[in-house]
């Protein structure tokens, strides 16, 4: 019995493999160079996120809870259907990244509240850094994009926007 167990366990991982590189791990399709097709079909902002920190070099990332995002940000979590929100204290230079959903039953005025809402997070971080302007930080915050896409609201406070917005463009589809 032991012997059929290990059989089909080592059957199983052959099969498994199959399908993987060289290395043993999945290989990602090619895109063509300069394309911003999406990777998902539904929305994915957690992963958005976790791809565009992965060239962040700055220290002191941390995820916004309901807490945080309400007492730091001045943003209701309540109001919103989800959110992704990573942030830095500001102290080895930003890189913000705020990825908000509205509820699906939210009208123009709805959004115009919630980008408001976004604009003054930009500027309460912009005071903040004005004097103290490390790695950049001033400048990054003053370029901050907000926008919408895919039902959610948008808002990039990093070094290189273009990058991110090509990922945003990957796991949230217009």
């Amino acid at each position: 019995m032991k012997r059929l167990l290990a059989l089909v366990c080592a059957a199983a991982a052959v099969v498994s493999l199959a399908g993987c590189g060289q290395n043993g791990a999945a290989q990602p399709e090619e895109l063509p160079e300069g394309a911003n097709l999406p990777l998902v079909e539904e929305a994915d902002p957690q992963r958005a996120v976790e791809e565009i920190y992965q060239s962040v070099e700055i220290r002191d990332v941390q995820a916004a809870d309901d807490q945080t995002l309400l007492e730091k940000f001045f943003i209701d979590p309540a109001q919103l259907e989800s959110y992704v929100v990573w942030y830095t204290s500001g102290l080895y230079g930003i890189a913000d990244v705020f990825i908000l959903q509205p509820p699906s039953d939210s009208d123009a005025q709805d959004l115009a509240i919630l980008r408001e809402q976004l604009e003054q997070v930009r500027l309460n971080i912009s005071r903040e850094v004005e004097n103290y302007d490390i790695y950049n930080a001033y400048q990054i915050v003053q370029e901050a994009p907000v926008f919408e896409q895919g039902g959610y609201l948008i808002m990039l406070m990093v070094e290189d926007t273009d990058a991110a917005r090509q990922i945003i463009d990957q796991y949230i589809p217009k």
